[in-house]
């Protein structure tokens, strides 16, 4: 299944510039942990905790950020915003996903130059 998502710069109504991920319906944990967890001083571990899982050193790593929590096997990764797990379930919003693990990892690496880019752009 190829998920299809866009990474793009937005205008927040206080004039301040951020960079975001969108990802279909069903999906929201994921845009959460990118938005959330994933930047240049935090990508380390999570690398780590999947190269070790996609490599065969482990069969399951357990990751956790700010906002989200990694459930990653060699297959597929559950991602799960664990600010809302405990709610009710909400039919707008999407608390929990899985996404290829490999996929994930190729995402972060995109998401992370795109973020390197936004930012050299907006400190300048």
């Amino acid at each position: 299944m190829e998920l299809s998502y866009q990474i793009k710069e937005v205008e927040l109504e206080n004039g301040i510039k951020s960079l975001v991920i969108e990802f279909p319906a069903g999906y929201e944990s994921l845009s959460d942990l990118f938005l959330s967890d994933i930047n240049d001083y935090s990508a380390k571990w999570y690398f780590d905790a999947i190269d070790r899982v996609i490599s065969g050193i482990s069969n399951f790593e357990q990751f956790r950020g700010n906002a989200c929590r990694l459930e990653i096997f060699s297959d597929t990764t559950k991602v799960i915003n664990y600010l809302f797990e405990n709610l009710e379930d909400n039919y707008l919003y999407s608390y929990k996903c899985s996404i290829s693990t490999v996929f994930l990892k190729e995402l972060m690496q995109e998401w992370l130059k795109e973020l390197e880019k936004f930012n050299s752009k907006t400190r300048n």
